[in-house]
């Protein structure tokens, strides 16, 4: 029998679907206002909206997902880029300007199309210690934070304020773990076992005993870059101290990893990643987390971080 040509499989039935990020009728403004570096989503209305700052982490650029998201559910986002972006620093080496977010917080909150009365800031990794210190140095503006996977070390830079520079928190290179998938960084950055030690011990650590605005601490158990429960101890301790512990709400997700995002993106396990200076090259990092808790943590956090949003910076 001669041969015959198998006919190609085709499906019973398909469909595609889309993912957008940015809703019908939301507008995108690139802003270059005096060193202010980023991007304005304003929601689809007359306004003035709840503003809120949105700072990604190490990786640097200017990345626009998560503030077109937030201005589809009716805020006033800023996307801040604050490294590796346009006539910006190049690297996390550089001392850390704190005038440069303040700068950026009085822009937003001043804003024609933002509600006067203050705004917040939503971030992540690296952003979150900016967002950390920019309450603890009470910036007027800021009045309330969102802090994912939080940061309290100076590192790998200093920051600078007012003309004082912080110290940096040293790194300890014997702890930290080579893997197949990258570099585990958890176990590197030093923490602090009595939490009753003296701040001025310690001072590359962020002051947040001064914070006086709502905080919302986003984190995994599974966290392989960081000790995040460190980081949330050391908050709650000190603003306990300070008669503040209602400020501090944390939501902790058993076996999620670093990189909580919004619902349905994809779970990042390790990444690889280039930076500059101190680190010297390329490098793979490993984030951490189950992807099934992972998912579960990013659909449960989304809807909390947005009604602390709205609760706190809607007067």
């Amino acid at each position: 029998m001669p041969h015959q040509e198998q006919p190609e499989l085709q499906p019973l039935s398909s469909t595609t679907f889309q993912r957008w990020y940015m809703a019908d009728g939301v507008k995108r403004i690139p802003v270059r206002e005096g060193r202010i570096r980023g991007t304005l989503f304003l929601p689809p209305g007359e306004g003035p909206f709840p503003g809120v700052i949105d700072m990604l982490g190490e990786a640097g650029g200017l990345l626009e997902f998560k503030a077109s998201l937030l201005a589809s559910h009716g805020f006033a986002t800023l996307a801040l880029a604050y490294l590796n972006f346009d006539d910006l620093p190049d690297g996390l080496t550089n001392e850390r300007d704190m005038e440069y977010f303040e700068e950026a917080a009085n822009w937003l909150s001043s804003h024609p199309m933002v509600l006067p009365h203050g705004i917040g800031v939503h971030a992540i990794c690296v952003g979150s210690h900016i967002a950390l210190l920019m309450a603890s140095l009470q910036m007027k503006a800021v009045k309330a934070v969102v802090a994912i996977a939080p940061v309290v070390h100076s590192y790998p830079s200093p920051f600078k304020y007012k003309g004082k520079i912080s110290e940096v928190s040293p790194f300890e290179h014997s702890k930290k773990i080579q893997t197949e998938a990258g570099s585990i960084w958890r176990y590197a950055l030093p923490t602090i076992t009595d939490l009753a030690t003296p701040v001025s011990k310690y001072p590359y650590l962020t002051p947040v005993e001064n914070i006086s605005c709502p905080l919302l601490l986003v984190c995994g158990t599974n966290d392989l870059l960081l000790n995040v429960d460190f980081s949330v101890n050391l908050i709650q301790d000190r603003l306990k101290k300070r008669g503040r512990e209602h400020l501090c709400s944390v939501l902790r997700y058993p076996g999620a990893g670093h990189l909580i995002e919004p619902p349905h993106t994809p779970h990042c396990y390790a990444s690889y990643t280039t930076n500059t200076g101190q680190w010297s090259g390329d490098f793979s990092l490993v984030w951490g987390g189950e992807t099934k808790c992972h998912a579960r943590a990013q659909e449960d956090a989304w809807p909390k971080i947005l009604a602390f949003l709205k609760r706190n910076i809607i007067a």
